[in-house]
């Protein structure tokens, strides 16, 4: 299946960035006064948006290249050996991005529909109308009058519902696993041991990642359990549907084993 072309890649990430910067309609769904779901002080991040974004990116690129090299016919010439893997590992990650997109995306539309307060909510929005409400009334309008953070940060505030760290995560480290099991993990190549240290080290990433999201009081379980959700979606679509699942690893590894067990079968004939 082809992907989408770099130009409407480009729209898309376009008007991603003009939702997170708050220039398209979003929604707020209001609060309850005095939520004490709504009222943890805001501590900062464990794990920042900023590492999020480099892991997703350049973790998967390194990992595929690598093992695209490590894996592609050893008897070619150093030069033919890394054209071939590096034009498998970009059509790869084409694919992987285009899945990355269509994930962020839904986090995105869900976030501005959505428009659930964060549990830092009261700290970090400061909401005008939670100073005059009484008991549990339901508030359902309201600004931000924070002067300690910043507008986005207010905006953010209400965006909690899904995690997006764990979308994120959750597609990216067990998109690698997945990769490792179908390309590296072969009895004809003495990578027993190292390819599920791999894995492991991969999904502990995606589940430290969507934790921390809970015991920094970024989200609420529910944000992160639909995130892990949007994102084992996205990632299935781009494994079966855009890379057929890897298929290609396993037909380059069953011509492997077979021209070795022919050779075998050459030398014990002579």
């Amino acid at each position: 299946m082809t992907g989408p072309s770099i130009a409407q890649m480009v729209v898309v990430a376009t008007l991603l960035g003009l939702q997170e910067l708050g220039m398209l309609p979003q929604h707020k769904s209001g609060f309850f006064c005095n939520d004490p779901a709504l009222s943890y002080p805001y501590l900062g991040d464990t794990i920042s948006m900023a590492f999020i974004i480099c892991s997703i990116i350049a973790c998967p690129l390194l990992l595929i290249l690598i093992t695209e090299l490590v894996f592609t016919d050893s008897e070619q010439s150093t030069r033919s050996k890394v054209v071939h893997s590096s034009k498998k590992a970009v059509w790869l990650y084409r694919s992987y991005a285009y899945g990355l997109m269509f994930n962020i995306s839904i986090i995105e539309v869900m976030k501005a529909v959505s428009g659930i307060p964060r549990p830092t909510f009261f700290d970090i929005c400061e909401p005008d109308t939670a100073m005059t409400c009484n008991g549990s009334d339901f508030v359902s309008t309201f600004e931000c009058t924070s002067t300690r953070f910043s507008t986005w940060y207010q905006m953010d505030s209400y965006h909690s519902f899904p995690s997006g760290h764990t979308s994120l995560s959750v597609y990216c480290g067990l998109f690698m696993a997945w990769y490792l099991q179908r390309r590296a993990f072969d009895w004809s190549h003495r990578t027993v041991f190292l390819v599920p240290v791999l894995q492991l080290i991969c999904i502990t990433y995606a589940v430290v990642c969507s934790l921390t999201r809970i015991s920094d009081h970024r989200h609420h379980w529910w944000d992160v359990l639909t995130g892990s959700v949007v994102g084992i979606i996205c990632l299935v679509y781009t494994v079966i549907v855009l890379c057929d699942n890897f298929s290609y690893a396993k037909e380059e590894n069953a011509e492997d084993m077979n021209m070795t067990a022919s050779q075998l079968t050459t030398r014990t004939t002579i």
